[in-house]
């Protein structure tokens, strides 16, 4: 398998994660808890909320990295 192949496959990964997890996280506080209640992950939403902003900012970052690294692969 080439690293284009693996670059593009995580790269669908971290964008279908991403848009997921955006999904979720509502800007109100009631559709968030709506949201999560089926998981029971959570003890409040307020955690929930922290947790989710933490995991897009990780998600977000890793996507940045990936691109450039890709870039920065292209060249050698």
């Amino acid at each position: 398998m080439s690293n284009m192949n693996i670059f593009s496959i995580l790269s669908i990964i971290l964008n279908f994660s991403l848009v997921l997890i955006i999904l979720v996280r509502s800007p109100n506080e009631q559709s968030l808890q709506e949201n999560l209640d089926p998981f029971k992950l959570f003890e409040s939403s307020s955690r929930a909320e922290k947790s989710i902003d933490k995991l897009i900012k990780i998600l977000t970052i890793l996507y940045f990295v990936l691109a450039l690294v890709y870039t920065i692969q292209r060249y050698f």
